[in-house]
């Protein structure tokens, strides 16, 4: 019998003598229907305002709580919040962001990059000679490296070309290699 396909009386008596029990309907002997996942917004939910997309998105950049906290204290679903934290609407438009959503979130990661870069370079300019024997140097460092960190996350990804992508080669010199035939025969006598 092949993997995976048995009749049902097989199958319920594999999922008996295994423990599991279906409870008997009437309707048991229907065969499975394939319904379709239902997609977007419930009937009787209203769309979510622009304004209030821009606070679920600087929400969630600010690390405010969770997707799913964030989700319920605005009562969307987790998954719009992550469609909002990228500028699109919908999940469904993820790879399309909507324009004035983006520009809001591009404009708050700036902000929060500028902050960042006037903190690292504070840190930077307190890491002196002198603090260098201390121990608060290494302090100033982890605050240097964390605002670096900060920085890279909030700047805008640059999609990868040919022009800005430097692409390295080896060329690996090898000597030739001789057959059989090329080497000189010697007979030895023993």
């Amino acid at each position: 019998m092949p993997i995976g396909i048995v009749s049902d009386e097989d199958f319920l008596k594999e999922s008996h003598n295994s423990g599991i029990v279906r409870p008997t309907k009437p309707d048991d002997t229907k065969p499975a229907e394939v319904e379709d996942i239902k997609r977007g917004r419930p009937p009787n939910k209203k769309e979510v305002p622009e304004e209030l997309r821009e606070i679920i998105a600087k929400s969630a950049i600010n690390g405010e709580g969770t997707g799913l906290e964030i989700a319920n204290a605005f009562d969307v679903s987790p998954s719009s919040v992550s469609a909002y934290k990228v500028g699109a609407n919908s999940t469904t438009q993820y790879n399309q962001p909507n324009d004035s959503l983006l520009s809001a979130v591009t404009d708050h990661k700036d902000k929060i990059s500028k902050r960042a870069t006037r903190t690292l370079m504070a840190a930077l300019k307190n890491i002196t000679t002198e603090k260098l024997g201390a121990v608060k140097a290494r302090d100033l460092a982890a605050i240097a490296k964390d605002m670096s960190a900060i920085i890279a996350d909030m700047e805008p990804k640059v999609p990868v070309t040919q022009q800005n992508q430097n692409n390295v080669q080896f060329v690996f010199m090898a000597p030739r290699v001789k057959t059989i035939d090329e080497y000189q025969v010697m007979t030895v006598s023993e």
